[in-house]
């Protein structure tokens, strides 16, 4: 990459235009890709982390009751010498078919404001109820209320039990023109009484609220406690740029419900067709949960509902959990050094929760693990795959709001340096091309404006690496359009610093995260990636295991591959549990598939091979050469459900010794 020069050139016209400052307030991860996409800086006050972690789909365990819980770490190994750790707790409930759902009483509440006529919007919901009403059932309730101004009932609450009452709700639906203002308590008020009117305890009694912007509120959040207590809950969805996201979010808490932003019409038909039990069929209500750190520490951050740190203990409230949902709980824990040594209980999670017949449960105490070794960073980033993806996009959260507090915090700053530069101008406009005028509180302050937008833009960079670094590890799977907006972030910043498109493009494709240690060596660095390796596996149940081997995009061998494979089968073969597929098998079916050991690269591959050798297992991994260092990574890849279950990676200096390898 070639060496770029960060070069400020805040003044072109007499005024700068602020972008991005009328951008309205959203905590939707959704919402941060839409507004990137418009060429704005997310705002720090719309980046909500439970948001963006809670926006993954971590395919937890189906639980085999009402609920299940599952927890992972970061590592299976930590150092003694201190470091941070990130723990995720998830919770899945349970599936049922929508046809045994408990019947359902839902009010929509639509916003026909004057605003529902940009982008199409009211078209979305009218398409989106098309596919609702032919998924609803012959036992559910359903009324339709409109609001601008004022409110209406245009369909009443009935039993949809024929064809003709499907047919004159999509009529109603139909009719609805957008015109007028935003009275949210109006049209909230009328859909509770609707519900309310065949208010039935065996049902799911719901109000689904539906705004794309800011009106009327006085109250609300007092009627949806009310009403949530009478056993009527609300859910709540925006659209658009204006809607008051913090108001959605506070009344769907404080109505019992779950809340969404929708960005386009696609996310909307899923809204209403496939997810909508999603969003409003209960599985669990009441859930206390509590988690303990078991090692010496302090937990810096958790993210996941109302919650309350008290030393190291966290406890959890959440009001319900719906029918086939999954909840994510982060703890961010900071570990000092300590003499702690071998396997030890890190942390511990319990839960209470009120079943749908009212009874109080309890699950099992949830334990988590990890093996402490005297190396200070045996690994670079993390190495479950659930914490993988949750961790990364808890840091992408965290690095929006910094860049976007460091970019808007700067405003200030600007509207000063025009003032200056507008004053200079009228005093001599013929001596000085405008773009030149300066004076020592001008430079102090475009100074000041460079160094924090060369700031943004490392940081901006450097989570772009993080990000694309992870999508390796992951067979090139996800975070798309994280790396998107962080593209758009490089094309924004890079305008603010005046650089070229090359360096642009420069900075977009620099791909290289320098080593945690450089002095390691590379044997001290493979056993630490292998000990990774096999602590997962060793806490697996018995198994079979074939180990693919590590491979490159080098066309021909090189040292360093025959050193990793070979390591690879002496350690696995080690495992008690573990049974180990010959090699010679191995190679029998790639000739007879006619493959090589880096077509296994490609995951899809690499389980077709394990299925052959009829293992549960298969460990590959991968060589990739930077200019100044070597990614080395090894996956464990299940065969029987085709997921990556673990991704060690360790990042090597391009030292004498290693190039040696390399050769």
């Amino acid at each position: 990459m070639k060496n770029i020069t960060y070069i400020v050139i805040l003044i072109s016209l007499p005024f700068i235009v602020w972008g991005g400052a009328q951008a309205e307030s959203s905590g939707s991860a959704t919402r941060g890709k839409y507004l990137a996409g418009q060429g704005i800086i997310i705002p720090p006050d719309e980046v909500h982390v439970d948001s963006y972690i809670a926006q993954i789909d971590y395919h937890y365990p189906e639980p085999e009751g009402v609920l299940g819980v599952t927890m992972y770490n970061g590592h299976r190994q930590i150092s003694s010498e201190g470091q941070d750790e990130v723990i995720q707790v998830g919770i899945q409930a349970k599936k049922m078919q929508f046809e045994s759902l408990p019947p359902m009483n839902l009010a929509f509440v639509i916003d026909k404001s004057g605003s529902m006529s940009a982008a199409n919007k009211m078209d979305w919901v009218k398409e989106s109820f098309n596919i609702f009403i032919q998924k609803v059932r012959d036992i559910d309730f359903v009324s339709l209320i409109v609001f601008d101004n004022s409110s209406q009932v245009i369909f009443p609450s009935t039993r949809m039990s024929s064809e003709t009452k499907r047919l004159e709700f999509k009529n109603k639906v139909e009719q609805i023109e957008p015109g007028g203002g935003t009275n949210l308590v109006a049209g909230l008020k009328l859909g509770y009484e609707q519900v309310l009117s065949n208010f039935r305890s065996e049902y799911t009694n719901r109000v689904l609220f539906l705004t794309d912007g800011v009106g009327d509120s006085g109250g609300i959040l007092k009627m949806a406690e009310t009403y949530k207590e009478m056993g009527i809950n609300v859910s709540t969805i925006g659209l658009g740029t204006n809607f008051d996201v913090n108001l959605m979010r506070d009344l769907a808490r404080a109505g019992g419900g779950s809340s969404r932003f929708i960005s386009d019409r696609e996310e909307m038909e899923e809204t209403f067709g496939t997810e909508l039990d999603r969003m409003v069929v209960p599985a669990a209500g009441n859930l206390e949960m509590t988690f303990e750190l078991h090692i010496p520490g302090e937990i810096k951050d958790t993210w996941g509902y109302q919650n309350k740190i008290d030393g190291k203990k966290i406890t959890y409230y959440l009001p319900t959990l719906h029918h086939r949902d999954y909840e994510t709980i982060l703890v961010h824990v900071g570990i000092p050094k300590t003499d702690i040594k071998g396997k030890k209980e890190v942390a511990r999670f319990t839960m209470e929760y009120t079943d749908l017949e009212g009874k109080k449960r309890k699950t099992e105490p949830l334990s988590i693990f990890a093996q402490f070794t005297q190396e200070n960073s045996p690994i670079a980033g993390f190495s479950d795959v659930m914490v993988l993806q949750s961790g990364t996009m808890m840091r992408f959260a965290l690095e929006l709001k910094k860049i976007g507090s460091i970019y808007y915090n700067l405003k200030p700053d600007i509207d000063v340096l025009n003032q200056e530069k507008a004053d200079l101008w009228q005093e001599d406009m013929s001596e000085k091309e405008y773009e030149k005028l300066t004076n020592p509180k001008i430079e102090k302050l475009q100074n000041k404006i460079r160094t924090q937008f060369r700031l943004a833009m490392d940081l901006t960079v450097g989570m772009r690496k993080e990000l694309k670094n992870v999508r390796l590890r992951l067979d090139n799977v996800g975070f798309e359009n994280e790396i998107m907006i962080l593209d758009k972030y490089v094309e924004i910043l890079g305008k603010e610093l005046s650089l070229h498109e090359e360096e642009i493009t420069d900075l977009k494709n620099d791909m290289e995260i320098p080593p945690d240690v450089k002095e390691r060596t590379i044997n001290d660095h493979l056993s630490n990636l292998y000990r990774e390796m096999v602590l997962d596996l060793a806490a697996k149940e018995n198994g079979t295991i074939a180990v693919s081997g590590f491979s490159s995009k080098r066309k021909k061998e090189m040292k360093l591959l025959t050193l990793l494979n070979e390591m690879a089968i002496l350690e696995i073969s080690k495992l008690d549990n573990m049974k180990l597929v010959e090699r010679n098998k191995l190679d029998k079916i790639l000739e007879e598939q006619e493959l090589s050991l880096s077509a296994l690269m490609d995951t899809s591959k690499a389980i077709r091979i394990g299925n052959l050798l009829s293992a549960q297992y298969i460990l590959t991994g991968t060589v990739i050469e930077m200019d100044t260092s070597v990614v080395i990574f090894g996956r464990i890849i299940n065969v029987e459900t085709g997921e990556i279950e673990s991704v060690a990676q360790v990042i090597v200096d391009k030292n004498k010794e290693v190039n040696d390898l390399l050769k």
